[in-house]
Order: structure tokens, then sequence, then C-alpha cells
């Protein structure tokens, strides 16, 4: 009798190498009560073919893989190669060569939210407000802006609020001068010294290809006294005691009917000026008199549920969904990446 045809894979969950490991049947496992395991967990309960594909640095035994499976889509949840995380763009690229259909941004739109100052100008020139920035790159003189203090200091390629702490903020060309060269010795990029906007951190979550805006949420710090953190450093957003101490927390801030169309409008602009797709989140600055400034864009975002119940990025979604929704976008697109 002829050999019944397998199943074709629906997805393919496509994680990064150092999160499992494989088992003695060969079969990759991710950690437990990580974020891959979770997704798994997730699209099994959607798809009736989900497999866990790690993405190898050698490249070809992923691509064997790959080509093997042969899936409908690749749920894309790398972030890096051995640790760059510059590199994430080159994954995409991989897949863009193989043709096929995978979630979230592009490799184009990676490299863009990458460089932060690049960003910036694209947004702008979609006619959203932005902070206004200068770059200093390595060997360059440290200056006062012609806008300011106070400034926010962070390398102009870095990842999320990853150099993000209180240091970050300075106030006269000593502290600047200081800020600069610890992030040109640690990091050797430029460094990105932003206009500081006074006022709330407001985060935008965005889903589909069209796409979907979420509704803001809004990041309160709860103890006031002068040392408290008055921006989103990456204890705020990552370390839980230290939330606990300043009584971090995210709420649905009631805005004006006009400000929220405004945010629509900011958001679905510069999710497309960006060329984001499937997800992302969008960053800003809520000033006192409802002034919106954008930040930056993180495409690819956390997709840990227990993110989603801390920030609440996905307002009225439930996780399930979203990642329904992540997958559709990316089947409708086709091997259409770019």
């Amino acid at each position: 009798m002829p050999k019944e045809k397998a199943a074709r894979c629906d997805v393919a969950l496509l994680v990064d190498i150092e999160t499992g490991a494989r088992g003695p049947s060969g079969r990759f496992v991710v950690d437990r009560n990580s974020v891959e395991q979770w997704l798994y967990r997730t699209l099994r309960t959607l798809y009736p073919s989900v497999a866990i594909v790690p993405f190898d640095p050698e490249v070809t035994p992923t691509v064997a893989e790959l080509r093997a499976l042969k899936p409908r889509v690749v749920f894309n949840l790398t972030e890096w190669v051995q640790g760059d995380r510059r590199l994430d763009a080159a994954i995409t690229g991989l897949l863009e060569l193989l043709r096929l259909p995978y979630t979230g941004s592009g490799a184009q739109a990676l490299q863009t939210c990458r460089d932060k100052s690049l960003a910036k100008q694209i947004v702008a020139q979609a006619g959203v407000t932005v902070a206004r920035a200068l770059t200093i790159a390595p060997g360059e003189p440290v200056r006062a802006p012609d806008f300011g203090f106070p400034l926010l200091v962070k390398p102009q390629y870095g990842d999320g609020s990853d150099s993000i702490g209180k240091r970050s903020l300075v106030r006269s060309v000593a502290q600047l001068r200081e800020r600069v060269r610890a992030i040109h010795r640690k990091y050797q990029q430029p460094a990105l010294c932003e206009q500081f906007i006074p006022g709330n951190d407001l985060y935008i979550a965005l889903l589909g290809n069209e796409p979907r805006v979420m509704r803001p949420v809004q990041v309160v710090i709860g103890r006031k006294h002068p040392s408290a953190p008055s921006f989103a450093t990456y204890n705020v957003k990552n370390t839980a005691k230290y939330r606990m101490r300043w009584r971090v927390h995210w709420i649905e801030p009631k805005l004006p009917a006009a400000l929220l169309r405004q945010i629509r409008r900011d958001s679905q602009a510069a999710f497309h000026a960006l060329g984001l797709r499937g997800y992302a989140r969008l960053d800003y600055r809520l000033t006192p008199d409802n002034q919106l400034v954008f930040l930056e864009a993180n495409p690819n975002h956390d997709l840990d549920p227990h993110s989603f119940g801390n920030n609440g990025c996905f307002v009225g979604v439930r996780y399930r969904d979203a990642i329904r929704v992540i997958v559709q976008s990316a089947r409708r697109r086709g091997g259409k990446n770019t």
C-alpha cells in the first residue's frame, strides 16, 4: 500500500537556539515557562501541526529543517544571532530568500527601527511630532544641542531600554560628555541625544497589517520621591522588585476624543512609514497639556503573556486571539514579505 502523505506543517515556530536543547529523540525542546513555551502551547490550540525550529548560526541545519517541514507560515520569535541583536534582520532576510511567509516585520523595517535616529526622521516626514535629537559619533566633539537640556542619552542602535537608566538623563554639558563617552566605550556606536519631554510614557500597540490601533496604556510611577524614576528605564520595564519599590503600574488613561483620534492617526502613519507589519508597539511621551511626541518603534516586541498582563498593551484582546491575528496577517501576505 502507498504511504500516507504526511500533513503539511501549519506553523514552524522559529526560536533562538539558546532557548532550549534537543532531547534524545532529536526534537528541540524549549525552556520551561519561557515565552517560547507559552507561544508553542498557544499555537498548538490554534493549529493542528506546529513544530519548533531553532535558528542555528551555521544556517544550513535550519534551512534543511524548514525545507523539510514546508510550513504554511513561520512564526519568527528570534531576537539575535549568537547574542548579536543587530543581526535579527539577517534571519528575516533568510526567510525571504526561502520565500517562506513569516510573522512580524521584515528585514528593512527591523534595520530601520534599530537606527533610532533614522526612524525618527522617517516618522517626522510622515507628519508625526517627534522628540528632537542629535547623534554624536565616537571621536566627534561633545557639544550642547541648540534645543537645550535636559537630554535623554542612549545608544543610536540600542535594543529597547537595555541601556537606559537614571544616568541616561543629563542636565549639563559635563554630564552629557560623561554619558556620551560611556556609550562610546561600551557600545562602540554613536550616542543619540534626545530632547527629554516632560510628561508620561504612553504605549500604543498595533495589531494586524491594516493595522488596528489598540487603546493607549500609560506608565504610572505610584510612589512620589525625588529619586523616583521619571521615565521608563530598563528597571521600570523589566525588574519586578524595582517596580514594586516605586509602585509602577499601567493604566488606561482617560483621554479627550480628539487626542485619541490623533493617536490612531499618528500611530497608523508611523506604522506604515516604517514598513511595520503584523504587530508592533510605539512609544510616546504625553505632555501635561496633552501634546503627543513619538519616541521610538518596537517591531516584533515581547510576546510573553506575562508582559500582556503587566502593561496590557493589547487592550481588550485575549492572548490567544492576538497570536491568531499575527499568524493570519502573515498568511495573507503569503510569500510577499517585502
